[in-house]
């Protein structure tokens, strides 16, 4: 069964503050793609950085690659099962030399 992702007006707002360059939200959006078809194998239960459902995944940037994005986002199911909700996320950038 697939699954819908919906992300909230919320968690948009996060995600438009890291302004990320456009290559590295791309990305981020087609990770969202790959939750939608078996949730359950990418989800973890996490009490850090959010306690619940967390999707973490992480990635080189492919234009620069001397830097490394690291996503955490809190997820939930909706009542009815249908959809994953992104609640909220973090991201953190990192340089190759650190």
């Amino acid at each position: 069964m697939a699954y819908r992702v919906r992300v909230t007006a919320e968690a948009n707002r996060v995600i438009q503050s890291w302004n990320l360059p456009d290559d590295v939200m791309v990305e981020a959006r087609l990770r969202f793609q790959q939750l939608q078809n078996n949730p359950a194998d990418l989800l973890i239960r996490a009490q850090e950085p959010f306690d619940g459902m967390v999707y973490y995944f992480e990635f080189v940037d492919p234009v620069n690659r001397l830097h490394e994005y690291r996503f955490a986002f809190h997820v939930a199911y909706s009542q009815d099962e249908e959809q994953i909700v992104v609640v909220s996320g973090v991201c953190v950038r990192r340089f190759a030399a650190d």
